[in-house]
């Protein structure tokens, strides 16, 4: 196992985190010493939407091994993009690989897989893969107030509803994100209805107001709030209501701040 070193980057590309790697199975030619391995992040590599981050992957050759490797790198899922998505490591060249993972900021937030393939020009092609992990612009998102208790009384069939702690700043006129979460019970495997609205009042509008989240959906919702520029400044209270198929539903409130622009 090698250190990787992750280049935690905001545009810029400045901050560095070392990290342990995970080994692709071997590559190339059976014999010994003639043989490769691909080097990948084992954690979550965690990037906020419409921010960029850069990662090292590591082509560890066999002491015999002094062929040219081409990596062909690619997602699973569309939503976020990496660059490059083909490179020739020569054998004369660095083992380590600069990759640049950029999350557009109306990516959906959840997990998603990149396969790095490592094919020599004789021998066997090698795979490997490493989770990014996108989650919300707002910071209130790692920092989550919980509701009460939903769906059944069974242990584990019982859902909640996170939302930011932090009040949420919106100018008049402008729109924030803010990532709600469903916490789901090991045994709650139901559909859940979400519905968003202001506690009274107007002046916000929250784009979806209402979603269906479906058992096997990432549990986080990405909801757009737009303060109207003509709204009245200071707190609002926005209301979030879940109802499962069967079962209790439960609610929560967190709050907005209209502030001029």
């Amino acid at each position: 196992m090698k250190k990787l070193i992750v280049l935690s980057i905001v545009l810029t590309m400045i901050l560095a985190a070392v990290s342990i790697g995970a080994d692709s199975p071997k590559g190339g030619s059976v014999a010994k010493g003639e043989g490769f391995k691909i080097d990948v992040p084992t954690f979550d590599v965690k990037v906020k939407q419409g921010e960029t981050q850069a990662v090292a992957i590591k082509l560890q050759r066999g002491e015999s091994f002094k062929q040219d490797v081409k990596l062909q790198i690619e997602t699973a899922e569309g939503g976020i993009s990496v660059t490059p998505t083909k490179v020739l490591v020569k054998a004369s060249d660095s083992p380590e690989v600069p990759l640049t993972i950029t999350v557009p900021t109306d990516a959906a937030l959840g997990e998603y897989v990149i396969t790095v393939t490592g094919t020599p020009a004789i021998g066997e092609p090698t795979s490997v893969e490493f989770k990014v992990k996108v989650v919300a612009i707002d910071a209130g998102y790692t920092v989550q107030s919980d509701s009460a208790k939903g769906g059944g009384p069974g242990k584990g069939e019982e859902f909640k509803i996170a939302v930011p702690i932090f009040e949420t700043k919106i100018k008049q006129g402008e729109t924030q994100n803010v990532a709600i979460s469903l916490k789901r019970g090991e045994s709650f495997k139901q559909d859940v209805t979400l519905e968003i609205k202001l506690f009274k009042g107007e002046g916000l509008t929250f784009e979806p107001a209402k979603i269906i989240v479906k058992a096997n959906d990432s549990p986080d919702v990405q909801i757009m709030i737009t303060a109207d520029k003509n709204a009245n400044l200071g707190e609002y209270k926005v209301f979030v209501t879940r109802t499962p198929t069967t079962g209790e539903a439960t609610s929560i409130e967190f709050k907005v701040k209209v502030v001029a622009p």
